[in-house]
């Protein structure tokens, strides 16, 4: 790229669009972060907003090298796929590490196998401030 190379006013125009929509969905990700109240309802938003940030960035990214450079800049492709596999491997690996910990602490979380009899699993219930020691009773954890 030439330091005298500048981009047509529509492609300006339209990176610029797409870093603010970009950056705004993952504003709104973390913000349900800072909003949710579990473990669980918190793990939606950053990775969804993160998710769908990405998208926006990564077309503005390949729109203004493509425009600057002399053919089309596809590099940008190899950053989506690799966030498109790890991210929902993480959260999945977060959510498994969070569900064992919970279960063995004796929280109200989902049984393994579907029982129906089981009491209905609300987020609002976990107490994720509280540590529990692995000598302490199962059952759930005892309200301040």
């Amino acid at each position: 790229m030439t330091d005298g190379m500048t981009l047509p006013l529509w492609a300006e125009i339209l990176t610029s669009l797409l870093l603010v929509a970009g950056g705004l969905l993952t504003l709104v990700g973390c913000l349900g972060l800072w909003r949710f109240h579990s473990f669980y309802q918190r793990m939606h938003g950053p990775t969804l907003g993160a998710t769908m940030g990405m998208v926006f960035i990564v077309l503005a990214s390949m729109l203004y090298f493509t425009m600057t450079d002399e053919g089309p800049a596809l590099h940008e492709v190899l950053i989506a796929v690799f966030l498109t596999m790890t991210v929902p491997a993480t959260t999945l690996m977060l959510a498994r590490a969070a569900l064992y910990r919970h279960r063995r602490a004796g929280k109200d979380v989902p049984l393994p196998d579907g029982d129906a009899t089981a009491a209905r699993f609300r987020t609002d219930t976990l107490d994720d401030e509280r540590y529990y020691s692995v000598d302490e009773k199962k059952g759930p954890p005892p309200t301040p």
